[in-house]
């Protein structure tokens, strides 16, 4: 096991990193392709955990764990924000970002206008339009914390992934969309284009939570090495 802090601060970056990397579409970690939803403040990469061994090792080599333990403990809590200021931060940014991706509701009146769409596609999309500018827009007021979020979110991906199953029923104007993703004068593209910049103060604050998360999960070994230490005595 590592306590070197800078093996905390790559860690993270790497973490960060896969989660932009990973996103379909849209900004934001609610739409990592097929895998487990990567909230930011909510999910994290844990650092540190508890050995799975930790019954065969020595008394030496717990004891060493526990002192590096103790030591990256205390560099950590010098560098980590308080517990529920940081929380406070995550959850305003989600909810300040939630605004910019609902501008989604905007974009689809515009591409059934530009796209011509007609009939009962263009009734349909209108559909989501409401959905994301009323209802969605409506549940925010029951989003009062971290904890209220994921389900929240779980429903916007939903609602998202919704319209984009739609529009693949549509060859024709799938491919207009596929094209208009690539560019960042067209409604769609300058919409990504925001929610990139929007994203990143995202994940700034996201840093500040992952390192409480990381204090949290150090505690917790330490505390495992030390009930270790101490069934040995008895």
């Amino acid at each position: 096991m590592n306590f070197s802090h800078t093996a905390i601060s790559n860690s993270l970056k790497a973490a960060i990193l896969a989660s932009v990397l990973g996103l379909v579409i849209i900004s934001g970690s609610a739409f990592a392709d097929g895998k487990k939803r990567d909230i930011p403040g909510i999910t994290h990469a844990v650092v540190y955990e508890v050995p799975e061994n930790i019954g065969d090792l020595s008394q030496q080599e717990l004891e060493q764990l526990l002192e590096r333990g103790k030591a990256s403990l205390s560099a950590l809590r010098a560098d980590t924000e308080a517990p529920a200021k940081a929380e406070q931060k995550m959850f305003a940014e989600l909810m300040r970002h939630d605004l910019v991706r609902l501008k989604i509701g905007d974009v689809i009146k515009e591409m059934v206008d530009n796209y011509g769409v007609e009939g009962e596609f263009a009734k349909k999309l209108m559909g989501y339009r409401s959905t994301f500018m009323v209802d969605l827009l409506a549940e925010r007021n029951n989003v009062h914390n971290l904890q209220d979020y994921p389900a929240y979110d779980f429903r916007f991906t939903a609602v998202y992934m919704s319209l984009l199953f739609a529009f693949q029923e549509h060859p024709e104007f799938y491919k207009m969309l596929r094209a208009d993703m690539d560019s960042e004068t067209s409604p769609i593209g300058e919409y990504r284009k925001v929610l990139d910049h929007s994203f990143a103060q995202v994940e700034q604050a996201r840093k500040e939570m992952d390192a409480v998360h990381n204090v949290e999960d150090l505690e917790k070994v330490i505390e495992a090495l030390n009930q270790e230490l101490v069934s040995r005595k008895g």
